[in-house]
């Protein structure tokens, strides 16, 4: 056996990823995609571009008072967004600026038709949770493990 990186598209390649798609469907609380839409939809390639959104919110005087920053890109699978970042000074929080900030994240993930989106954030973090929470995120059924490097000197 050997392991190699796809250099050009193989319809075997595709075959497994549609079948991939289908069967993880089934287990998510998602619209369900056809094998032809999915067939349609995926293409794996050796490169994809991306896109960066920052949101502000301002005040009446143009003074920022908060940010919430969307990422946007397409690894060939369909357009997936991400909630980078959302801020709020500190002076302007509990005035419904993070929820009217994240509202305008999901105006653009809806306006682009993203396939996938997701927000990482704190559990120690109601406010971020709850802001969240209304723009219709949700916990999944997923398990997200991450991996940092490390230094070697630490490891």
């Amino acid at each position: 056996m050997r392991v190699e990186e796809l250099r050009e598209d193989d319809a075997a390649v595709r075959r497994m990823l549609v079948d991939l798609a289908l069967d993880e469907q089934e287990h998510y609380d998602h619209p369900r995609e056809s094998r032809e839409e999915l067939e349609a939809r995926l293409r794996p390639e050796a490169g994809f571009t991306g896109e960066n959104h920052v949101l502000v919110a301002r005040d009446a005087s143009g003074t920022a008072l908060g940010l919430c920053w969307v990422v946007l890109f397409d690894p060939g699978n369909g357009l997936e967004g991400e909630v980078a970042e959302l801020y709020v000074e500190p002076g302007a929080r509990g005035r419904g600026i993070a929820s009217r900030l994240v509202q305008a994240a999901m105006e653009l993930l809806r306006r682009r038709h993203v396939t996938f989106a997701s927000v990482w954030t704190r559990d120690d973090n109601p406010a971020a949770l709850a802001a969240y929470r209304a723009a219709g995120f949700a916990p999944t059924r997923q398990t997200v493990l991450t991996w940092l490097p490390l230094d070697e000197r630490d490891g």
